[in-house]
């Protein structure tokens, strides 16, 4: 028991030492000065299925970018809703839209639309992200896309977005993934493929480099392919750094709790394993470290809370999540559960769609 308890304690301090180093990046990467001089022109690419409630915010965020260069386009993926009323209704010459077709046979619905998206990208650079994101500012696109020119030599942009929307017991379980379990403070030095991803919300590539290496034809039929890009790219020698775009872009997740567990469920079992037995035994890991260990030894509960709240100071959490931080790590088994329940049966769904 003594070996297990030492075991435990060497990752609780280890997630709660990176989470640390990936705080204090951030606050680096805000001090540097921005690139000078003119900016290439940028594609923004969003996939959107039935989005009739955000893609109005995010076209007039976008009207409002102050980018010399920039244009955004929007796939509507087969939508049974007004998406494509509002797209075509758009008076921005710099706003255009792209009618999906059938789902080919081994892709992804969101993985397709973001390949063909690239295809009709006339940009320098490629800015992916969803369609319930909202530019902050007028200067965001433009603030981003300077950190963007100013990143090291063989390295493309991720943000972590400031997450909005209903659920948050749950959401708050992004940025604490993202940033307790990745050591991005290594920067361009992250050592192994494995450790790399995207943030599926917002990343950023020259157009160059996208069409050299087509990641997401590498990924097409994967439902966590911005982790899977990620390692494609690392392994391809293009390192992702996370960036901070939280007072750049936010991301209106999800309207209810229901629909945050949905969109939990959908890919929590492909995160865990890509089997259910490792998937299984994955979660159980997960449900040592973080749920039963305070019922080993009650100091487990303090490191819990201290490495939730840091993760949650670089998400913009109310101190209320954090508060409630057991609940949040236990809805996370809950969900854990059923997604790899549904997987096993076939019947994983999202927006109309069954997904593997």
């Amino acid at each position: 028991m003594n070996v297990f308890l030492w075991v435990l304690a060497a990752i609780h301090g280890a997630l709660i030492v990176n989470a640390i180093g990936n705080l204090m990046r951030f606050r680096h990467a805000k001090s540097k000065p921005y690139a000078a001089g003119p900016l290439p022109k940028i594609s923004v690419l969003v996939p959107a299925r039935n989005e009739e409630h955000h893609l109005p915010r995010l076209i007039q965020s976008f009207n409002l970018q102050d980018h010399p260069n920039a244009e955004l386009i929007v796939y509507d993926d087969l939508s049974s809703d007004d998406t494509w009323s509002i797209i075509s209704a758009s008076e921005n010459e710099r706003v255009s839209g792209l009618r999906g077709t059938a789902l080919p046979e081994g892709w992804v619905g969101k993985v397709h639309a973001c390949y063909q998206l690239s295809l009709k990208a006339s940009g320098k650079v490629l800015l992916f992200i969803d369609a319930d994101t909202e530019f902050q500012s007028p200067e965001a696109l433009q603030r981003m896309c300077r950190r963007f020119e100013t990143r090291p030599t063989s390295t493309i942009l991720t943000g972590m977005t400031l997450l909005k929307g209903r659920g948050q017991l749950i959401v708050t379980m992004v940025g604490n993934l993202i940033l307790a379990c990745i050591p991005w403070w290594l920067g361009k030095h992250m050592p192994f493929h494995q450790l790399s991803a995207v943030n599926g919300q917002c990343w950023m590539i020259e157009t160059k480099d996208y069409r050299r290496l087509e990641p997401h034809v590498f990924a097409k039929n994967e439902v966590l392919e911005d982790v899977m890009i990620g390692r494609y790219l690392h392994k391809r020698g293009l390192i992702p750094l996370l960036d901070d775009v939280r007072s750049e872009l936010a991301v209106y997740m999800y309207s209810s709790f229901g629909e945050a567990w949905k969109g939990f469920r959908k890919n929590s079992a492909a995160a865990l394993g890509s089997s259910t037995w490792i998937s299984s035994i994955t979660l159980l890991i997960y449900f040592l470290i973080f749920v039963a260990a305070p019922f080993f030894n009650i100091w487990f509960l303090f490191s819990i809370y201290a490495l939730k709240w840091i993760t949650d100071q670089s998400t913009n959490h109310s101190f209320i999540v954090t508060l409630l931080t057991p609940f949040s790590y236990l809805l996370t088994i809950l969900i854990g559960i059923d997604s790899i329940f549904t997987r096993s049966r076939g019947r994983i769904e999202w927006k109309g769609r069954t997904i593997k």
